[in-house]
């Protein structure tokens, strides 16, 4: 048996230091090894300006990405942190903040293309008209996709949904703004019940003026449609072995209820109409399914559950055949039931197939850090069984105050053990080397370097440490990017000398070194 006793080293401004003493128990002479794990965040130095976004819907092919939905900056800076002090709708997500522009961006060279999001429909409509000599068949597929674009558009246009990549294929679930179609309102904005699957090199290929799609393609490109149940925005949607999970949130209207729970279902779809479905199959909380249904204000009283906007990130298990096996947790969340400004700050393993279906981890104590939506990644080390789960930025410093705790730097560091469930949480301050504040609402896009862990042959979304580090080498496993860009710790609202959507891209960069030494 081997032995891993991790410390943070919280004096260096820009990177995390973890060491790993590891050795043998029954055996006094052999010598230990000391690992240590060197993150940094760097700016990317490229003269490029990616698109400022924050709370949108993102996929990536290789070295491209697919970015759309969420919010941005006008001319007059709207964007960013919506306005505490005022209406939570017309005033606090201004119409002019929503993006309605469809992005491919490659972080290597700077490339970029858009396409609003009208024009596409225009150009899809005069496809489906002729208007360029198309085919019978051209004519009648284009006309579908047009129909159902139009009465699904939404998706494109709304803040914060929750989507995971699948392959080729996008999901998105949810989301929050006005109709599509409707002068936005004080009353008419509302919490998304739009579900899409979305193929993502054929939507790149549109958004680079590609529309030379066969027929096939055409009918692949989108599927959209509907579920009460997923209703819901500040959630996660993750995907585990074919399974679709949605995890957290709430549904954001008039009356504000919590989802209390995270939903397992499963997407169908009919190619001759364009329609998805998604069929709920089992409902994992601390409150009953029919407590959810019939009374969701009294489960948002008791229900650890009733969390949003906070990191839900990959995670692993033991199950019942004593093998591992994907799943996820949700770390923190921000307002618990009567507390108005309280944070989450335990830990929710989900193990959907195993015999309790989760595990809340009351040793992992977030300090009120790290609390809001932030980027995260994380790391398996297979010799001693441990997670390593990193949170850089976002809001959430470790301090109370009269208002949201405030914007943070701050690096969150969670450890947790497989076999033994022994769990921590650690912080290291100004991870991002500037005097603003980064993280929130931001993405974790990783790049080729990262190799993530496969399980009976199909791929996890937790790095696989020994194969990822197989030297001292630094290795830049991805980037981070867009989110909020906020100049003060707590702003309150957004504009000119508060806060702003970010268009930095930071690079992520993380070293293991091996260092042997005398026990």
């Amino acid at each position: 048996m081997k032995l891993k006793i991790f410390c943070l080293l919280s004096n260096l401004p820009l990177a995390l230091l973890l060491i790993s003493c590891e050795g043998n128990t029954n055996d006094s002479t052999e010598n230990a090894v000391l690992f240590t794990y060197t993150l940094s965040i760097e700016p990317v130095n490229e003269n490029y300006l990616a698109p400022a976004l924050q709370s949108f819907a993102h996929a990536a092919v290789e070295d491209d990405w697919l970015l759309f939905a969420g919010r941005t900056n006008g001319t007059d800076t709207v964007g960013g942190l919506h306005n505490l002090n005022a209406d939570y709708s017309l005033k606090s997500f201004p119409p002019k903040s929503f993006n309605p522009f469809i992005y491919t961006f490659n972080p290597k060279t700077g490339n970029q293309s858009f396409l609003n999001y009208s024009d596409m429909l225009s150009t899809i409509r005069s496809k489906a008209a002729g208007t360029n000599g198309e085919t019978e068949e051209i004519k009648s597929i284009c006309g579908k996709v047009a129909d159902i674009l139009a009465e699904h558009g939404r998706i494109f246009m709304c803040t914060n949904p929750q989507v995971v990549q699948s392959g080729d294929y996008l999901y998105v679930v949810g989301g929050y703004g006005p109709p599509l179609n409707e002068i936005p309102t004080k009353n008419n904005y509302t919490t998304s019940d739009e579900i899409a699957r979305i193929n993502v090199p054929l939507l790149m290929r549109i958004t680079n003026q590609d529309w030379n799609l066969t027929v096939a393609e055409w009918e692949d490109l989108f599927r959209f449609g509907n579920n009460s149940t997923l209703r819901a925005t500040g959630g996660e949607l993750k995907t585990i072995n074919e399974q679709f999970y949605l995890a957290a949130g709430h549904n954001f209207d008039t009356a504000q209820v919590y989802l209390n729970a995270v939903y397992q279902f499963e997407f169908s779809e009919d190619s001759n109409t364009l329609a998805l479905k998604a069929t709920v199959t089992d409902t994992i909380s601390d409150i009953s399914p029919v407590e959810l249904l019939h009374n969701p204000k009294m489960a948002d009283s008791t229900s650890a559950f009733r969390r949003r906007d906070l990191p839900i990130v990959p995670s692993l298990y033991i199950d019942e055949d004593n093998n591992i096996a994907p799943n996820f947790a949700l770390m923190g969340g921000v307002f618990k039931y009567g507390e108005t400004l309280a944070a989450w700050n335990d830990a929710i393993y989900i193990t959907p197939n195993g015999e309790d279906q989760y595990y809340i981890d009351t040793q992992h104590d977030q300090m009120n850090c790290n609390i809001y939506s932030c980027p995260d990644f994380v790391i398996f080390d297979s010799q001693s069984s441990e997670l390593h789960t990193f949170l850089p930025g976002g809001i959430g410093d470790g301090k109370a105050d009269n208002d949201l705790s405030g914007f943070t730097n701050t690096l969150g560091y969670a450890k947790f053990n497989l076999n033994s469930k022994a769990s921590s949480f650690d912080t290291l301050s100004n991870v991002f080397p500037s005097n603003y504040f980064y993280g929130a609402e931001a993405e974790f896009v990783p790049n080729s370097n990262a190799k993530y862990l496969f399980i009976n042959g199909l791929q996890t979304d937790v790095i696989d440490g020994e194969n990822t580090f197989t030297s001292s080498e630094s290795v830049h496993i991805g980037y981070i990017y867009g989110g909020i860009e906020s100049y003060e710790v707590s702003p309150s609202t957004y504009g000119s000398g508060k806060s702003g959507a970010s268009n930095k891209v930071w690079k992520v960069i993380v070293t293991r070194t091996p260092v042997q030494v005398e026990k």
